[in-house]
């Protein structure tokens, strides 16, 4: 049975099919450090892990970050990473020196007493975890170390043979050595299993598989061990991946099989040292080799064939006749066709030695024509060959007419041209323009792509620039497509992207900002109703009408295209053939779906000035250190570099911004808490989750909470001491004030009084002399014995002397003063007989009572002016007294009509007595500006005629009122 497994297994081997899928390839010139390439590991994250020969490599998508001795790994030989339970990543060396990778962190025996205790002298060859997450590190040498769940190292006793891997099975372990296969409890051997150098063992999952050269094997629950498959004997397994539970990848020295729901179904890459499958979050594929680096698939659906060369082969032009035959033209003279059912045949165009490029295939009737730059080759139907002696970038043939488009156009009969060789084309010119393609729609038009617009040749033999109809377009036509169920003429260029004519004028124009993935078009084919293909400079894309509108895919995102310049397109019963620099592309367009995958978003790390940090939930920097630069990585294999990123800053900017670069730079934030986030959008606009980091700039230390507290505090205390001695100082001032008030209200006191007892002292000396006189007068009386002059004047003076009594006071009402001056004139007129009148005006808005005039202010001014004044007069004369208001002045009015102060005062020198009234008058009135307010006292001497006429005084005090 074993031996017909055998046979059917190897039957198969030459049953599968040998295409390789398309693929892009990586090694040193991408930036890995090595082309030995053992194993690659997906992580969580996304990240892709390669080991090699010159230690290991991380891929983002974008850039290639090596890890070596220098970085802290233990040897740079490092075949594969095993992951535990705990999120530990092991790598497994070639000295023995094992470390691991936790949390962005290196763990090595320099910095982990675990990895200390692990570490052996030989070959990691196998690390394995059991059901009771017990890790067993195996090496070559028959060592066994086995780190427990409590991270407790147990060293196994060395079996004495060399081992290659480990699996338990109900409480038993066994070993896959030298001898076989090896029950370490029951120390016995499996029989069917013979010595051999050449065992491996592969973990998958809870899964154990192990192959011995080119058999692979199986061990069930019961540790029943069954052959999956045997290749061909000089096929070596090197490694496997088990996809699902029907689909097993199988690395070998001779390539890569996929053994799919138990058949063997297909051979890849069958010259290559395959040692090691995985698959990306996106479900593409990479293929790790021992000397060409690393393959990334995007999908095994998609096809590239080189035809046997060696070498990369560019191919220019791609056709398919009725026939289904399909035919490609290359450089080098060569081009190539395939009959359905056959081989691809290459054939190679003789052209005395110089090298052709094969621009077109054409075929007319039952011919073919190959259109080079050094000849156009016709092939008939029974495969006689014609050389025409003329090279071209394409021909056209319609009825009789053969149209040659190459450094200018030619139109020659297509008769003429099988009876003459070479054919003279001087005289056949129809356009002096460097042409390239050529296309014909229903109405038998041809039109012209030329290396300077579009042009459109009828059967009229006009040429009619269709330039200036595009938009004054000079620009290279590359290929044209006449669409005969929408009579609709597609026009691919090479600087403006696609045109579409319909109706003889230009009814759409697809550029780069509709979603062309490039305006340098190549290729133009329609596939489907509706549904175009255009191949540029950067891959290809799908325009899809629908509804008068049209969307674009750009298919470099599902395909997996990495700037593939697309020369030439056809289509096949659902298989799209693409003509490209590295060979010929081809794929099942109903087997091609968009992955919506989201791609993932991750912030790499932050730096701020010299210091890079790692991303964390949260950071701090100073406020003199507010410059920080976010580094952050979007992954997408399958897009690569077309991701658009989006960002935000809140608390400084809460609208996203997008851009295409993985770094953003923030200078001299102000001090506060930033959440940054980011995310991406791949080419189908599918986005990534939002990844955010936190961070502060830290106030000064002048602006941190406990400095303002600190400062608050102080400040307040300072106000408090302040307040407080300001209190004090004002309490002090007050006491001095209230001292200084008190001592200045004493003081004022005092004067008071003095002026109070220096103006009773004045009145003193002006009754005395008062009282003198009048009692001179009573004398005079009595003396001249006139008793009744007598007895009246006694009445009138003893009324006045008690109204002086009566005010004693300071000042007195008007009213008093007013009487008491008239008692005192009336005295005075009786002494003084016939020699005077007395007037009294008082000023209507003067209120007598209500108004207070110092006692017997104006008494001495009055006596003056009747003694000294009216009295000495020949005449009878005339004495004025009025009180007026002015302003809030009380004036006071004494005017006589006498002799004048110089006749009076040249009488008083020769007299004994002199009159003191008006010194008196004059002392109570400075008295009373100091008491009351400003008082004035003035005379002046009345003048008529040149003559003294009298005097006046003017007594002029503030308004007082009593009440």
């Amino acid at each position: 049975m074993k031996k017909l497994l055998v046979l059917f297994s190897f039957l198969y081997c030459h049953l599968i099919v040998a295409q390789d899928p398309y693929y892009i390839n990586y090694n040193t010139n991408d930036g890995l450090p090595s082309s030995t390439i053992y194993s690659i590991h997906p992580d969580e994250k996304g990240f892709l892990w390669f080991t090699t020969d010159a230690g290991i490599a991380k891929y983002d998508s974008h850039t290639f970050t090596s890890y070596t001795t220098d970085n802290g790994l233990p040897d740079n030989e490092i075949f594969q990473m095993k992951k535990d339970h705990k999120g530990r990543t092991w790598l497994l060396t070639l000295n023995g020196k094992t470390c691991f990778l936790y949390r962005n962190k290196l763990y090595n025996e320099f910095n982990s007493a675990l990895v200390k205790k692990i570490s052996g002298s030989s070959l990691i060859i196998d690390f394995y975890e059991d059901n009771q997450n017990n890790c067993y590190f195996v090496y070559k040498d028959g060592t066994i170390m086995i780190v427990n769940e409590k991270d407790e190292v147990i060293q196994k006793s060395n079996p004495g043979f060399s081992l290659f891997g480990v699996w338990g099975n109900k409480n038993k372990l066994f070993y896959l050595c030298t001898l076989g296969v090896f029950d370490q409890k029951n120390k016995s051997l499996n029989p069917d299993f013979h010595c051999s150098n050449y065992y491996r063992m592969f973990h998958i999952g809870k899964e154990q598989y192990f192959s011995e050269q080119n058999h692979l094997y199986h061990v069930n629950d019961n540790n029943h061990i069954s052959t999956v498959l045997t290749l061909a004997e000089d096929i070596e397994i090197l490694q496997l991946f088990v996809e699902n539970p029907y689909k097993i990848w199988i690395c070998t020295r001779k390539g890569l099989f996929l053994y799919e729901n138990q058949t063997l179904k297909n051979h890849f890459f069958k010259n290559e040292v395959v040692s090691n499958i995985a698959k990306d979050f996106e479900g593409s594929y990479w293929i790790s080799t021992l000397k060409n680096g690393a393959y990334y698939v995007p999908s095994f659906e998609v096809f590239v064939d080189n035809m046997n060369e060696a070498n990369p082969l560019k191919l220019n032009c791609i056709s398919i006749n009725a026939q289904k035959e399909i035919w490609l033209g290359g450089d080098n003279n060569n081009y190539y066709y395939k009959s359905p059912g056959k081989s691809l045949v290459k054939n190679t165009l003789l052209t005395d030695h110089q090298t052709d490029q094969i621009r077109n295939i054409r075929f007319f009737g039952s011919n073919k024509y190959i259109a080079g730059k050094k000849m156009v080759l016709k092939i008939d139907a029974k495969k006689n060959t014609i050389n025409y002696g003329f090279g071209s970038n394409d021909i056209l043939i319609d009825g009789d007419d053969f149209f040659i488009g190459y450094n200018v156009t030619f139109k020659i009969s297509n008769k003429l041209l099988n009876k003459q060789y070479p054919p003279i084309l001087k005289d056949k010119l129809l356009l002096s323009k460097r042409t390239n393609v050529f296309a014909q729609d229903t109405n038998h038009n041809v039109w012209i792509g030329t290396n300077n617009g579009l042009y459109c040749y009828n059967k009229k033999d006009s040429v009619v620039d269709w330039s200036s109809k595009l938009g004054n377009i000079k620009t290279t036509i590359s290929d044209l497509y006449f669409d005969s169920e929408s009579k609709t003429l597609w026009v691919a260029t090479a600087s403006k992207g696609v045109f579409c004519i319909k109706n003889k004028e230009s009814v759409q124009h697809i550029s780069k900002k509709n979603g062309l993935n490039s305006i340098t078009c190549n290729s133009l084919i329609k596939i489907a109703p509706d549904y175009y293909l255009v191949g540029t400079n950067n891959g290809l894309n799908a325009v899809i009408f629908q509804d008068n509108a049209y969307k674009i895919k750009n298919l470099n995102t599902i395909l997996g295209l990495k700037n593939k310049r697309i020369n030439d397109i056809a289509f096949l019963d659902n298989i799209v053939y693409l003509a490209t620099d590295a060979g010929l592309i081809s794929f099942n367009i109903k087997n091609i779906n968009t992955k919506k995958i989201r791609p993932k978003c991750w912030i790499s790390y932050l730096r701020n000035g010299s210091k890079t940090m790692a991303n964390k939930p949260q950071h701090q920097f100073n406020y003199d250190n507010n410059d920080v630069s976010i580094n952050f990585v979007g992954i997408s294999y399958i897009n690569q570099n077309n991701l658009t990123y989006y960002y935000k800053l809140d608390g400084q900017n809460d609208s996203w911004s997008p851009t295409t670069e993985s770094q953003i730079n923030y200078r001299s934030l102000a001090a506060g808490k930033y959440t940054f986030s980011v995310y991406c959008n791949n080419g189908y606009g599918i986005k990534s989750p939002i990844e955010s980091v936190s961070f502060e700039i830290l106030a000064p230390f002048w602006q941190q909470p406990w400095f303002v507290f600190l400062g608050i505090v102080i400040l307040g205390l300072l106000i408090y001491f302040f307040i407080k001695y300001r209190l004090q100082q004002q309490q002090k001032r007050f006491e001095m004030e209230k001292v200084t008030i008190q001592i200045e209200r004493d003081k004022a006191h005092l004067e008071r009084q003095t002026i109070d007892l220096e103006q009773k002292a004045l009145r003193q000396q002006m009754n005395p002399h008062f009282i003198f006189n009048a009692l001179n007068t009573i004398k005079g009386y009595y003396s001249e014995g006139d008793m009744i002059n007598a007895s009246t004047y006694i009445s009138k003076f003893s009324k006045l002397l008690r109204m002086l009594l009566e005010n004693a006071d300071q000042t007195i009402a008007l009213a008093s003063e007013i009487e008491m001056l008239r008692l005192y004139i009336e005295l005075t007129k009786i002494r003084y007989k016939n020699k005077f009148e007395f007037e009294l005006f008082v000023d209507e808005r003067l209120n007598i009572n209500d108004v207070a005039i110092p006692t017997l202010l104006l008494q001495p001014i009055v006596e003056n002016a009747i003694i000294h004044g009216l009295a000495p007069k020949n005449k009878k004369g005339l004495l004025k007294i009025s009180f007026l208001i002015n302003q809030n002045q009380l004036e006071c009015h004494v005017e006589d009509n006498g002799i004048g102060r110089e006749a009076s005062g040249k009488k008083q020198k020769h007299k004994e007595y002199q009159s003191k009234a008006l010194e008196i008058a004059t002392e109570r009135i400075a008295l009373f500006s100091k008491d009351i307010g400003p008082s004035t006292f003035e005379i002046i001497d009345l003048i008529s005629g040149g003559k003294a006429s009298g005097t006046k005084v003017i007594v002029t005090i503030p308004l007082i009122n009593i009440w």
